[in-house]
């Protein structure tokens, strides 16, 4: 059975986004099932070849009976007890049939790679998917970090409340008021700290891994999102269109049934074939040719020399002419015709689905370009309120409900900066990943 139970806790070294990648593909059961498939179809392929050949079949049979049999050398009937047998070779080569035999082996070999491109496809889906989880528990990670940084800094202000309640400088009320925001900054520090387990819990298994044990990711060093460049739609799209697995397999699959019809087709062309045969037979009843009085024996007739005086030798050809099956030719070529069809239908809900896929990607990689440059001011703004309100806090002229404003709403600039971010490395990434380009930073 296939685990990835060879890595689990075996290291305790940060996993990077290559080495995810190498192992979710590696452990990946699907994988695993279309490597079988792209086997099987190998083999369909090299055997449509060797149909090609001519075939060569041997015969032999030995018999023991007792009652009136023939006389194999007399050839009359006779009661005796009789032991003989038969040996041959026979041969047989398709010389011409429409074609079947060309197009069986042409729509194999498309079935084939129809099933390498299928298992590139599915290689390059576990890619994505692997660092869609990597970036998502980084995104996760950071806005824990700022999860944590506000719950410090609203620690802060409540022991600094205390300080001036204990000398009388400030209401107890007040000393609530901002031990209330302590529990809410404690709530979604928990919060983003679950978020964070669960999207690494996702990651893991995508990599097929179930013991968290160990298991941790390393930190790359990302592109400043200032100079992340967003490809061409129409470019990404005309490349993938080209290069793209999943295309390219959807047009084997219409050359596969191009060539089913075809070798249907092929079934209403007589049959052109060749046939050669090399026989003989033995019996404990034939007489010596060389014995002088064949009615009573007397030299032996050994088993081999048998063989070798009987021997028949034939080469023959023939022409098997169809004239009428019952419509069955015909129903297949029909329904060969509705799969080619659906084969089309195939690549061209493909080539949407790629069209639109391409689109959002695109779409979502330049509003989350807008959305960073936005989100990277209003962190600069929110910073510099924040700081207003806290030293209005401090000097009190300011209320804790001014001070809890200012703070979740740097929180949440800050944590919209980190999203935008990395909506928008990924994006651009996937978009660079579908023009053929390495997916790793």
């Amino acid at each position: 059975m296939a685990t990835s139970s060879l890595a689990w806790g075996q290291s305790e070294q940060p996993w990077s986004l290559d080495r995810c990648i190498d192992h979710a593909i590696q452990y990946n059961l699907q994988v695993k099932r279309q490597e079988l498939v792209l086997k099987s179809t190998g083999q369909d392929h090299r055997q449509s070849k060797l149909e090609l050949l001519p075939n060569l079949n041997g015969m032999i049979e030995h018999q023991l009976g007792s009652g009136r049999v023939l006389d194999r050398g007399t050839y009359e009937w006779k009661n005796a007890n009789v032991s003989q047998g038969d040996l041959g070779l026979q041969s047989d080569l398709t010389l011409f049939n429409g074609l079947q035999g060309l197009n069986s082996m042409k729509m194999n070999k498309a079935t084939y790679q129809m099933s390498m491109e299928d298992l590139e496809a599915m290689v390059d889906n576990i890619t994505i998917q692997v660092m869609t989880g990597y970036l998502d528990l980084l995104r996760n990670r950071e806005l824990v970090d700022v999860a944590e940084k506000k719950v410090e800094v609203t620690r802060y202000q409540v022991e600094r409340m205390e300080r001036l309640v204990e000398v009388g400088n400030e209401p107890h009320g007040r000393l609530l008021e901002v031990n209330a925001q302590l529990s809410a900054a404690k709530l979604t520090y928990t919060q983003a700290a679950n978020t964070r387990d669960i999207s690494k819990l996702t990651l893991m298994h995508v990599m097929n891994i179930t013991d968290e044990k160990g298991f941790d990711i390393e930190k790359p060093v990302l592109p400043d999102p200032s100079t992340v460049e967003i490809p061409e739609l129409d470019s990404v799209f005309q490349y993938a269109l080209a290069n793209l697995p999943q295309i390219k397999s959807k047009e084997f699959g219409v050359e596969a049934m191009e060539r089913y019809l075809a070798m249907q087709r092929g079934q209403r062309s007589p049959r052109f074939y060749a046939r050669g045969l090399l026989y003989s037979n033995y019996s404990d009843g034939l007489v010596n040719p060389l014995d002088p009085d064949p009615n009573n024996p007397t030299l032996d007739y050994p088993i081999n020399e048998q063989v070798t005086n009987n021997q028949y030798k034939q080469v023959s050809m023939g022409l098997s002419i169809p004239f009428f099956n019952r419509w069955q030719v015909q129903t297949s070529i029909n329904k060969a015709k509705l799969d080619l069809q659906d084969a089309e239908y195939q690549y061209d809900d493909a080539v949407l689905v790629l069209q639109q896929t391409l689109q959002q990607y695109h779409t979502e990689a330049v509003a989350a370009g807008d959305n960073y440059n936005s989100a990277l001011e209003s962190v600069a703004n929110s910073d510099e309120a924040f700081r207003f309100a806290e030293e209005r806090f401090r000097v009190g002229t300011g209320t804790s409900l001014e001070m809890q404003e200012a703070r979740n709403q740097l929180y949440e600039s800050t944590s919209d900066m980190i999203s935008s971010k990395y909506v928008l490395i990924f994006y651009s990434r996937i978009l660079y990943f579908y023009m053929g380009r390495d997916i790793l930073f």
